[in-house]
């Protein structure tokens, strides 16, 4: 398909399982064509960006249907930040000499 893609507002369906309404757009990104996604979400816009392999299907919607379909949906980003794990207690079984010597 030699047509130039068309920025527009669309439902894309990813390999996973997963699906993102927003407003997509065709952009390179480190010499590669990746898809942006714009979702509609409380807080501002959240971008994300995909392959085409990740691709499975894309169905150009009305802007209302896509913003209709993000709230439903509910917002994508996190609950809540990742964190660092604590390093785990060592038990009276194991001491860090022990861990040392496989060294």
């Amino acid at each position: 398909m030699s047509e130039a893609f068309e920025s527009c507002w669309a439902i894309v369906e990813l390999m996973g399982h997963r699906q993102r309404p927003g407003f997509i757009a065709e952009v390179e990104v480190a010499g590669s064509k990746m898809l942006r996604i714009d979702i509609p979400a409380d807080g501002g816009d959240i971008t994300e960006f995909y392959g085409s392999s990740a691709i499975y299907s894309i169905r150009p919607a009305s802007e209302e249907v896509c913003r209709d379909a993000a709230e439903r949906w509910g917002n994508p980003r996190p609950l809540r930040p990742v964190g660092y794990r604590e390093r785990p207690a060592l038990t009276d079984e194991a001491d860090e000499d022990d861990f040392d010597e496989e060294l």
